[in-house]
């Protein structure tokens, strides 16, 4: 793909038209180990992927920085996180709105396609404790609560890890609880 959109002078037989010259930024999206250590090799930005898959998150921003190799598209690393936010106007509120989240990924560790379901009052007439614990360990980097709970956990979560940037997936059933999250973010981002 860096050849593919780079200078034509370094083409080769295969051309991409029309993306010959676009010089368009190229990203390292990744959820394992393996996409740290190229990411570090190209010296391009590296995006995790800990909205699905935290496991290796701590380790893999490790290995991209501590690895990283200057190149022609950047100097010094460039981390970016994407992790889940359920923000709602109590912590209780925001609770509940998480069951969707939890029904989401419970949906993928049983490998079915169901729909984003709507909030319940309770998940363990849903599901198996092994699927739970599964499911859980699949969104354990998300931000939950209300705006002061949003505030302190991406504090931590800043302090600790120093990314560039972050991605926000918000899992929530009713669009307009779902913008609001976002719009709860983006409060807690411009510190209002």
């Amino acid at each position: 793909m860096l050849t593919y959109f780079g200078p034509e002078e370094l083409q080769s037989y295969v051309k991409a038209y029309p993306g010959v010259g676009t010089n368009i930024p190229i990203y390292i999206l990744g959820s394992s180990t393996d996409s740290a250590y190229l990411a570090a090799q190209l010296g391009l930005p590296y995006v995790f992927a800990s909205h699905f898959a935290p496991r290796y998150m701590e380790e893999a921003i490790s290995i991209y920085r501590n690895r990283f190799q200057p190149s022609q598209y950047l100097d010094s690393p460039y981390m970016i996180v994407c992790l889940n936010v359920i923000a709602a106007e109590s912590d209780e509120e925001a609770k509940f709105e998480s069951t969707t989240m939890q029904q989401f990924f419970l949906n993928v560790v049983r490998g079915s396609q169901t729909p984003l379901q709507p909030p319940v009052e309770n998940m363990d007439h849903i599901w198996s404790q092994p699927e739970e614990a599964m499911a859980t360990s699949m969104s354990s980097v998300t931000l939950l609560g209300n705006k002061d709970s949003i505030r302190k956990q991406l504090t931590s979560f800043q302090e600790k890890y120093n990314v560039d940037e972050m991605m926000a997936v918000s899992y929530i059933y009713d669009p307009d609880k779902q913008k609001r999250s976002y719009e709860i973010l983006k409060e807690v981002v411009d510190g209002k």
